[in-house]
């Protein structure tokens, strides 16, 4: 059972479901066609190059960050990386597909031996003024890993592959609801709510008040989606109940910066029984 599932399992545990997404994602860009990677990956139009530059980079801000080198992730990241204002990488966009695949595994094993190295509780300054600790952002590097993912596997018309370890993502997606109300201009009052998920092992995860009139229930899969800003909740199987609910999964967002787009309309999961809402 996935290390994210136990709040109190070792780094080196959590680093393992970080290194098993890597190697899925790995596989899923080996041996792509040229023309392959520089199609679009996403609505956004980034490339599938663009889509894994972006995680080498950060990727690689982490590490510096790490080790006390740099104030932030953006700053960092732009410094060695160059980015446009969507943080689309600028920089290295010469090297072919498979030399990014190339350059992300170097980066990406690096990454792992900094998390190793590093004390669980350091604080890492990570985006501006929402420093966290090294452990949190194993998992922020995890989710960010699978949200770019669900990018490649859409374009690809392959269903996203989920496993337990998206528990990363959900707990983010609970960890952030404040900073997804503000940056969205609403307050986050003290209102019950229930987030109650399925995972793919068929194991429970929630957060919340059992006794709130306001839940959201369904598969993790969808939460996940819906949380990293790639699904809107109304094309899910979700059954979202309550004025409450329905806000929280209209702003959710598990990443920083500022308020993301939402979603494009009619965007379904195969396999879901279309959305639910009271």
């Amino acid at each position: 059972m996935s290390a994210v599932l136990d709040p109190s399992a070792p780094m080196a545990d959590l680093l393992g479901d970080l290194a098993a997404e890597q190697a899925q994602v790995d596989v899923l860009l080996d041996g792509l066609p040229p023309e392959q990677w520089e199609s679009p990956a996403a609505t956004c139009a980034w490339t599938f190059k663009e889509e894994l530059l972006h995680l080498a980079a950060f990727d690689w801000a982490a590490v510096e960050l790490l080790a006390g080198r740099g104030a932030n992730v953006v700053e960092v990241a732009d410094a060695n990386f160059g980015h446009d204002e969507v943080h689309r990488v600028t920089a290295y966009t010469h090297l072919t597909g498979a030399q990014v695949l190339t350059a992300w595994r170097t980066v990406r094993a690096r990454l792992i031996s900094a998390f190793a190295d590093a004390d669980p509780k350091q604080r890492v300054p990570w985006a501006p003024g929402l420093p966290m600790s090294a452990k949190s952002l194993v998992s922020a590097r995890l989710m960010e890993l699978w949200a770019h993912s669900v990018d490649l596997y859409d374009a690809l018309g392959i269903e996203p592959v989920v496993k337990d370890r998206i528990a990363s993502t959900l707990f983010l997606s609970w960890q952030a609801r404040p900073n997804a109300y503000r940056i969205n201009g609403l307050e986050l009052d003290d209102t019950p709510l229930y987030l109650d998920l399925v995972l793919p092992s068929g194991a429970s995860w929630s957060k919340g008040d059992p006794d709130a009139a306001d839940r959201i229930t369904g598969t993790a899969r969808d939460w996940a989606l819906v949380a990293v800003r790639r699904r809107r909740w109304q094309d899910t199987g979700l059954d979202v109940v309550g004025a409450h609910a329905r806000q929280y999964a209209e702003v959710v967002q598990t990443f920083a910066g500022g308020a993301a787009t939402a979603p494009s309309p009619g965007t379904s999961l195969a396999g879901t029984s279309g959305r639910k809402s009271h």
